[in-house]
């Protein structure tokens, strides 16, 4: 595995990391499906991912986003709270938190980063908040 190094540029009290690793081929047989996942993604996820590149990335790195984000805030959250736009070759997934999720997560700030090697999709999250 390749070693990669993350400068956090965010201000504020570390609330929580969370890290989450999937195979891009576990969800490929998901593809054709429709919604393969409704309890976890939304049509506009799903409709996002079946324009990109490869299909099976975006919808592997948003399950591993939301799977850091659930553990980064060390508790369950509903993954339709949150909708994670991904795509291949290196650029960073645009997450849009609903009001729901953004209840739970007050002004935290969220950071995400993907990285992808051989086949895999690392997804690491860092949440941030102000100091008590």
């Amino acid at each position: 595995m390749t070693s990669s190094t993350w400068n956090s540029e965010t201000r504020g009290l570390l609330l929580g990391v969370g890290i989450d690793v999937e195979l891009v081929a576990r969800f490929a047989s998901l593809v054709p499906s429709g919604n393969p996942l409704p309890m976890v993604f939304t049509e506009v996820e799903v409709a996002h991912s079946a324009v990109q590149g490869d299909p099976a990335f975006a919808l592997c790195a948003a399950f591993c986003v939301k799977e850091a984000l659930f553990k980064a805030l060390g508790g369950p959250i509903d993954p339709l709270g949150c909708q994670v736009f991904a795509c291949a070759g290196g650029q960073e997934p645009r997450v849009e938190i609903g009001p729901s999720l953004r209840a739970e997560i007050g002004e935290a700030t969220l950071e995400v980063r993907l990285f992808e090697e051989g086949g895999e999709v690392i997804a690491a999250v860092i949440l941030r908040g102000e100091g008590a």
